[in-house]
Order: C-alpha cells, then structure tokens, then sequence
C-alpha cells in the first residue's frame, strides 16, 4: 500500500470538518518546508540514507513533540505500550534498515540475541489480534531511538481505550491523530528515494533475519528484495 500525499490525507481527515482544512493545510505546508530543507541540506553532509533519514527524523519528532505539547492531556508514557500490542504495525524497507543498524551496532551480544530470538518468533502484527512487535522486550521497545514513523507518531487520548482496545478489538481507541500529518509528509519527503512501500514489521524483520547474510547486507544498506511481502498496492 503506497501512502497517500499530505493534502490528500488532509482531505480525508477533515472531511467531516471542511472548516479545519485550511489551517491544517497552512500547517502542513510549513512542515513539509522545515523536512524539505532538512533533507536537501542533509545530503551535503552525509549522502547516505540512514544519515540523512536520522536527522530528518530528528525534526519530525520536534514537529510531533510541538503538536503534542499543544495538544495538552496526553497519557503516554514509559512501560504503556498497548500500541506494542494492538496495533498492524509498519514500516519502509529503509526504516527496516535503521531497525537492522540499531541491532547490529547498538545492542551488546545478549541483547542482540534476544532481539533475534523475538524475531524469530513473531507473529504478524494486527488490529485485529493482540499480537506484540518483535521489538518489545521486557515491555520496552528495543529500537527506541530507531523506530518506525508508524510508532513514532500514534499518541493515545485515553489510556483505558487503548485497555479496552486490547480486551475487545471492537472498541477503538480514542487517539490523537495531528502527528500522523507528519509521518505523511516524512514519507512525501523522501519518496523519491524508494521509500514508500510498507511492510508489516515482524514479518520483514523475520524474513531478513532467517538468512544470516541478508542482516549484514541491510545494515550496509544493500538491501535484498522483498517487495512480495509489501502491502498490496
């Protein structure tokens, strides 16, 4: 599934409140100015895409920590992480290779193993099943600073919703969804880069490391194809 551009995103959230879409517009358009100036400056300093993509996550996550400030009330917080659990998690083959980075470079020998092993294990994530990422361990994401844009912008208005959400999958939770604008328009960014197909998270994490060459080929950012186990578009 290819994500869809900013202002059609925009379109189809404010669809039941046309009079929002201006605003929302003039919002996006200034962040999508601030990752464009980013990423174009970036690339003088380090061509490669894990370089490049770090910090222009780094000033996503500003425009996200701004909306949430903003926003006020939310409950998110350290060791809450139905999101882990509930949730169809994605990610793009280049958010996968940051993922294989942080687990080859940042991990020590035990924590690496258990990661791996998770991995191995894991079922597909889904809304419609409690089925945890591969990367919760001991109830913390493994990856933290190197997580996909899918975590990093899902915020939660109600922690007992996401409870419920987790009990009985036919009860959405209540969530915030302004940083999703950001996590498009991160995508619109760079899309030209090949960067806009996404992948169900256990199962390209599973797929690369049931191969123990393709690891050390991700992490250089060689990447093997995998486009089968892509979304269909």
């Amino acid at each position: 599934m290819r994500v869809p551009n900013t202002k059609v995103w925009l379109k189809t959230e404010f669809a039941q409140r046309p009079d929002l879409l201006a605003s929302g517009t003039a919002v996006a358009d200034k962040v999508l100015a601030r990752l464009n100036t980013t990423w174009n400056q970036s690339k003088s300093a380090s061509p490669a895409f894990a370089d490049r993509y770090r910090e222009l996550l780094r000033v996503a996550d500003g425009e996200i920590g701004e909306m949430a400030a903003r926003a006020g009330d939310i409950p998110c917080r350290l060791g809450c992480n139905y999101c882990c659990k509930d949730e169809r998690i994605v990610l793009t083959e280049k958010e996968a290779v940051l993922a294989v980075q942080h687990i080859e470079a940042q991990l020590d020998a035990e924590q690496k193993a258990r990661v791996v092993e998770s991995i191995l294990a894991a079922m597909p994530t889904s809304d419609q099943a409690s089925v945890p990422c591969a990367f919760l361990v001991d109830e913390r994401c493994a990856i933290y600073a190197d997580r996909p844009l899918a975590c990093r912008s899902y915020f939660s208005r109600s922690v007992s919703s996401c409870h419920d959400f987790f009990l009985d999958k036919s009860r959405m939770p209540q969530r915030f969804s302004a940083p999703k604008m950001v996590e498009i328009a991160v995508r619109e960014v760079t899309r030209a880069a090949k960067h806009s197909k996404l992948y169900e998270i256990n199962s390209l994490m599973q797929r690369i490391y049931a191969d123990p060459d393709k690891p050390a080929l991700w992490a250089a950012e060689r990447m093997s194809d995998e486009s089968d186990l892509a979304d269909p578009e």
